[in-house]
């Protein structure tokens, strides 16, 4: 399975690919803003069986790439789970999570920080087949 993390946290990024790669044994690309995210995608559209993306990134936030992706008929067919640093208690993440129900591409989401058990579990679910 192939992943794509977009995140803006060089930290972030690498602890999750190298879960992803020694536990789970995922192929991982990553792209550091929603920008280049997309031009993989539009590249590599076929190879991805998920993004898991950042919500708050400059440029193009996670959620108006959610959007974009939508646009595509073969982009919206990458499923995605959003990571976010808001609190869930916090009126932005609520806000966030408002406006991604309404996004399709959207599987699930996790605060940070997360277990790595849970995060793997969570594209496991998602990428099931």
């Amino acid at each position: 399975m192939k992943i794509l993390i977009v995140d803006n946290d060089i930290n972030t990024v690498e602890v999750l690919k190298v879960a992803l790669t020694t536990k789970a044994d995922y192929k991982i690309d990553i792209a550091y803003d929603g920008k280049k995210a997309l031009e993989k995608m539009k590249k590599n559209h076929q190879i991805y069986n998920l993004l898991i993306l950042d919500i708050m990134m400059p440029e193009i936030s996670g959620i108006d790439l959610c959007k974009l992706m939508l646009k595509d008929k073969k982009l919206k067919k990458i499923p995605v789970l959003l990571i976010s640093a808001l609190p869930i208690s916090s009126r932005a993440f609520q806000e966030s999570i408002e406006r991604f129900n309404e996004l399709d591409v959207v599987k699930d989401i996790l605060e940070k920080p997360f277990s790595i058990n849970v995060l793997l579990s969570k594209c496991k679910a998602i990428c099931k087949p």
